[in-house]
């Protein structure tokens, strides 16, 4: 599972990181989750003062990333999961009617066994 971190440096955050800049980069690198990876960092404008892109195994375990950073990194965080943006294009359509479980797929009324 994909997810965007946005994080907003804390008070505490701000200082640590005008006495040194790379102070959110190192905290990234020192954070470590089992099943969590943190894939990209940027520091951004406007908003957010950095966006995170994290591979997790599930929601739990971005859950515990989150707190663990946000603790590390001295910053707020807020977290989204991301999907495909062509998560509904015909192929992907394909594979998801083809994983579910088998039951009736037709447009009419199921027909009882005589």
């Amino acid at each position: 599972m994909l997810f965007f971190l946005l994080a907003n440096l804390t008070d505490d955050g701000l200082q640590a990181c005008v006495e040194n800049p790379d102070y959110f980069a190192e905290a990234c690198d020192t954070v470590k989750v089992p099943g969590a990876r943190l894939l990209s960092r940027y520091a951004t404008l406007g908003q957010y003062d950095f966006v995170v892109l994290v591979e997790a195994d599930s929601a739990q375990t971005m859950s515990r990333l989150s707190v663990v950073l946000g603790a590390n990194a001295h910053v707020h965080v807020e977290s989204m999961q991301a999907i495909t943006a062509h998560l509904m294009s015909e192929r992907e359509e394909e594979l998801i009617r083809s994983s579910e479980p088998d039951r009736q797929r037709s447009d009419g009324p199921a027909q009882a066994a005589s």
